[in-house]
């Protein structure tokens, strides 16, 4: 099976990549290792398992999904662009935030991204305003992907209604009307050069017409089948990136690959709310409660939002009051109790910061990922500061802030300082040099013509926001570098709605 462009994974970085090539006159070939989902408004595990991944230690544990849309289907639809600071933290020379809006905008309109209106803030995001705006803090209505939402409370488990703004109703959609072929259940297994990437001029070419370019590189699929392609767009998301590139053994490429993956260093803390404010509600209207706060993004480097959980997700902390032992909660009455107040008297603020990206990835002997993350003293410092922080403001606001135990999935008590997050990013990021990153500005691997990574691999840093939006614009910005250097041949697609 031969094609112009091989784009592995169908997420937010390759289905961007797969409707612009295609709209441009390329032959596209998607290949997603997961179904496409049907969506249902569930809390079964082995439904949610069947699409949501996840690999964790006992300092880190990271989740994914694997479905046609990436994790568009399972996301909360906050799509916020990352703050300038963001790109302090190791992008190329010349790519900032300034650089990134023009591709935001175009984003945002392909996901009709718009604020949320006050009318349909959640009662918890109303909670965590009122309690900022006591204190003397800006409280922001966040940003969604969204048309005409119901407010079932059932986001993460995938919209039945189709008002979350998933890459299916978007990019995917238009690159099969532009002649995209999207095949799921398709595992790449690994990739290997066909030509002397090196030597071989043909190999090395830079630009001109797609096929002018010889068919350069081949994807092994896990069921044997052999795709060869002039191009390779990776686009599995962190984890999946790393993973197939660490399975491929190609010997120049960087040492970067699979380190330097950073996780938004998210500290979640609890509160009870005081006897005379208005409860929140965690199990109904939209999954995000709609309130960020950016006041502490320069003293502190994070950026606050209030959380939500189904009750499925709730099981993963213990929660106690302030001098209680852990036994105390664990089981029995109590517990029972904890779970009671849970739903409308308690208020988890979530706080997203810039910590560097000192996790990795790596593979057993299998290809399966693993992750790490050794806590540096600059990292529990970080933790230590960040949850005072949260204290500090539940306090002041008359709150009585809870104790948490975090459990493992096997339901063991997590004794040492954990993160856990799905917006990891970083393992196959962009530099100026390959001892700094794996691939270059314009997402091509050093040393590797014709291959390059277009999700949150690539993303170097921490974003402190919910990176989905950011991996989107980087992506348009790659396919546009690309199609400058390299045309079509056949007559551009007319793209649809919001995508032209």
């Amino acid at each position: 099976m031969d094609t112009d462009a091989l784009v592995v994974g169908s997420g937010f970085g390759a289905s961007v990549v797969a409707a612009r090539l295609a709209g441009a006159g390329w032959n596209v070939l998607v290949l997603e290792k997961g179904s496409r989902p049907d969506f249902r408004r569930t809390q079964s595990p082995a439904y949610l398992r069947r699409y949501l991944k996840s690999a964790s230690s006992r300092t880190l544990g990271l989740t994914w999904a694997e479905a046609l849309g990436g994790g568009s289907g399972f996301y909360e639809m906050v799509s916020l662009r990352a703050p300038s600071l963001a790109f302090a933290q190791g992008w190329p020379a010349g790519l900032d935030r300034a650089v990134l809006d023009p591709y935001y905008a175009r984003a945002e309109r392909a996901l009709h991204v718009s604020q949320i209106d006050a009318a349909d803030v959640p009662r918890t995001g109303l909670v965590f305003a009122r309690m900022l705006r006591a204190l003397g803090h800006a409280a922001e209505r966040a940003r969604y992907a969204v048309r005409d939402c119901p407010g079932s409370g059932f986001c993460v488990s995938g919209c039945v209604y189709g008002a979350k703004q998933t890459l299916l109703d978007s990019y995917l959609r238009d690159a099969e009307r532009a002649g995209a072929v999207i095949r799921c259940n398709a595992e790449v297994a690994s990739l290997a050069p066909r030509l002397d990437l090196v030597n071989d001029l043909r190999a090395r070419a830079r630009r001109g017409d797609v096929d002018t370019v010889p068919l350069r590189w081949q994807a092994n699929l896990a069921d044997g089948t052999v795709v060869r392609a002039r191009f390779v767009f990776v686009g599995a998301g962190t984890v999946g990136s790393a993973a197939l590139l660490l399975r491929s053994r190609l010997p120049r490429m960087s040492a970067a690959l699979g380190k330097h993956v950073s996780f938004n260093g998210s500290v979640k803390r609890a509160a009870l709310l005081p006897a005379d404010w208005p409860g929140g509600d965690m199990y109904t209207g939209r999954s995000h409660p709609g309130i960020v706060t950016y006041d502490f993004l320069e003293s502190h480097g994070v950026v606050l939002t209030a959380a939500k959980a189904l009750p499925i997700q709730a099981v993963t902390a213990r929660l106690r009051l302030p001098g209680e032992t852990a036994r105390t909660r664990r089981m029995g009455a109590a517990h029972v109790e904890m779970m009671r107040l849970f739903r409308r008297r308690v208020l988890v603020v979530a706080a997203f910061g810039l910590t560097p990206g000192t996790a990795s990835i790596s593979i057993d002997a299998s290809g399966k990922p693993r992750v790490g993350l050794e806590p540096s003293a600059d990292l529990r410092a970080y933790e230590l500061r960040t949850r005072a922080l949260l204290d500090s403001l539940f306090a002041r606001a008359g709150f009585t802030p809870l104790e948490a135990e975090w459990l493992d999935g096997q339901g063991g008590v997590l004794d040492d300082l954990h993160f856990s997050t799905a917006h990891q990013l970083g393992s196959c990021r962009m530099a100026d040099d390959p001892a700094h990153g794996v691939v270059d500005a314009d997402g091509e691997a050093f040393h590797y013509p014709g291959l390059f990574v277009c999700d949150g691999a690539t993303i170097p840093g921490a974003l402190a926001v919910n990176p989905s939006l950011t991996i989107a614009a980087n992506a348009e910005r790659i396919a546009e570098r690309v199609l400058r250097r390299y045309r079509g041949v056949r007559p551009p697609a007319l793209l649809t709605g919001d995508l032209r």
